[in-house]
């Protein structure tokens, strides 16, 4: 391991096994009874990672994606099946605060006992202890069994300790939300302090903006198998549009769901004789609601590109890049009309409508129609913070009422927004403070 890591996971693999019965785990233990591959449950499969002195990475996943069992391993009280971590100073871990103490001692027995199993030596901890009760901000109740304790006491105590041991290495766990508001910021101030102290910290948090504003480089579980390493803003970013699609798919089958259901209630006897036409009442037969014109379209849509400041074709950009969206058109049919117009609209991955205009609401009067053309969009300050996004182009007639022909869900691209702002879009601001008496 070189001299600049602190922190080496190397094909790092959990494996559990599955039992039908509690019989079957003693028979394994007893005799080594064979499993079979089907009882095998890999919590984690093939990990590897480094973090360098003074960096801090973050891990970001879905529940039950192995976050807690790696850092488990990486702490070591959690063994691996295969591969191996190699740890370079003293580590300190804010998993389940607390899980080191004894109910029946009191908080200061406590703080010994959790603080010699991190690692210290009784003289260091009577040097620090004053300034764990500080921190912990418990009182009286240093003496008292922490059996005794509200969570809140609880907690404060157990993070106290943890922070105060002077580690090399700091394992986080979801911690930052720790008692009332003002212990919140207490906790943050500590941990913005022992960071730039020069510790390598592991960081897990729901939290995107946390991960992104203290993270250098994360780390991205999906079902315990490693998706994505790497900077820390591209990271969130797809973990987010993941969780953007998987939340897209779980809608649509929802939809597919009530419609399917509302289709067999229509189909049931009583909602086909409320449907039935009157006598002399001609049936919908088209599908077309009223004053709907079914018009074949009278244009194709061709070579719809997505182009970056250089001209060339993209499908990554950053927050505030020029952009260019261009496509070309044919006639497909002899008879046109007189006058077009054009539009494009802009949708997330999941469908999410951004925005849209035309040439009619910008100002633009309709353009003569012609057998083919180019249609250029310019964008010089793309204002889109991080995502996955996609067009939509069309030609309208003249009034912007019918649609001529039209692609849909075409260039897909990525933005990457370099931590500019958070949200969807980035903007044009200027900022003034002054001082009030």
């Amino acid at each position: 391991m070189s001299s600049e890591v602190a922190l080496s996971v190397s094909a790092v693999s959990k494996m559990y096994h599955i039992y039908e019965k509690p019989i079957d785990r003693l028979k394994q233990i007893l005799w080594g009874a064979r499993q079979s591959s089907a009882d095998e449950f890999w919590a984690l499969k093939d990990i590897s990672f480094e973090v360098r002195k003074g960096e801090t990475v973050g891990i970001v996943g879905r529940n039950g994606s192995g976050k807690s069992t790696l850092l488990q391993i990486i702490c070591g009280t959690l063994s691996a099946t295969e591969g191996s971590v190699k740890r370079c100073g003293r580590i300190s871990a804010l998993l389940e605060l607390g899980s080191g103490f004894n109910h029946e001692f009191t908080g200061r027995e406590n703080v010994y006992l959790s603080a010699s199993i991190l690692g210290m030596r009784r003289e260091d901890i009577e040097e620090r202890f004053e300034r764990i009760e500080a921190f912990a901000e418990i009182g009286r109740f240093i003496d008292s069994p922490v059996k005794h304790y509200s969570s809140g006491m609880f907690a404060r105590l157990a993070f106290a300790v943890a922070i105060h041991v002077d580690p090399e290495i700091l394992v986080i766990d979801e911690m930052l939300a720790v008692g009332d508001s003002a212990f919140q910021r207490k906790c943050i101030n500590k941990f913005y302090e022992i960071r730039d102290r020069g510790c390598s910290i592991l960081f897990v948090s729901h939290s995107d903006y946390q991960i992104k504003s203290v993270c250098s480089r994360a780390l991205y579980l999906e079902g315990g198998r490693q998706k994505l390493f790497g900077e820390a803003a591209r990271v969130v970013d797809q973990y987010t549009i993941d969780l953007q699609e998987s939340a897209a798919r779980a809608q649509a089958i929802e939809d597919a769901h009530k419609a399917r259901a509302a289709a067999e209630q229509q189909t049931s006897p009583a909602a086909a004789r409320e449907a039935s036409p009157a006598p002399g009442e001609p049936a919908n037969t088209d599908g077309a609601g009223a004053g709907e014109e079914r018009l074949p379209q009278l244009f194709k849509i061709t070579e719809v590109e997505l182009l970056n400041e250089r001209g060339a074709p993209c499908s990554t950009i950053t927050t505030g890049d020029a952009l260019r969206l261009s496509f070309r058109f044919v006639a497909l049919a002899k008879k046109l009309p007189e006058t077009i117009s054009f539009v494009f609209n802009l949708y997330r991955h999941d469908d999410l409508y951004i925005c849209g205009t035309t040439t009619q609401m910008d100002g633009m009067a309709p353009f003569k129609t012609v057998e083919s053309g180019a249609v250029v969009v310019d964008f010089p300050n793309f204002s889109l913070l991080s995502g996955k996004y996609k067009w939509r182009v069309a030609i309208n007639d003249a009034g912007g009422f019918v649609t001529l022909a039209e692609q849909k869900g075409v260039c897909e691209f990525r933005v990457e927004d370099k931590f500019k702002a958070i949200g969807m879009f980035n903007v044009q601001r200027k900022w003034t403070f002054q001082a009030c008496a």
